[in-house]
């Protein structure tokens, strides 16, 4: 090797599992996370902006609310991404939006968290 012998890692030589490879416990902390930011995007989209229509009321929200909804949103979304990292490796992208600034966040693929007997996996 060059260099002294040191050798250089890149983002594809880390290990990654996918979720089948980890125990029930640990799918079930995913299950977890993944259920946490869910209701909180639900609880979220109450603030955000609607088709307007005319003679109905401008919708005003507390600012507070608001913003302690975006709050429970973030965590949310820094908890399952930290989970998702320490248990199957996965990085979150420099370029990922975060679930705040888009509406539709959930994937086809997370439909799988909705089927889930969280009893069975525990």
């Amino acid at each position: 090797m060059r260099g002294g012998g040191r050798r250089l890692a890149s983002v594809s030589s880390n290990l990654v599992h996918s979720e089948d490879q980890i125990t029930p416990v640990q799918q079930q902390l995913l299950h977890d996370a993944y259920r946490q930011l869910r209701t909180a995007v639900v609880k979220y989209e109450t603030f955000i902006g609607r088709e307007l229509k005319p003679g109905q009321p401008v919708p005003v929200h507390d600012f507070e609310d608001m913003a302690g909804a975006q709050r429970d949103v973030e965590a949310a979304e820094r908890e399952l991404w930290r989970l998702r990292e320490e248990l199957l490796g996965w990085v979150r992208p420099s370029w990922a939006p975060g679930a705040t600034l888009v509406a539709d966040w959930l994937s086809d693929e997370d439909a799988i968290y909705d089927e889930m007997d969280a009893g069975a996996v525990r």
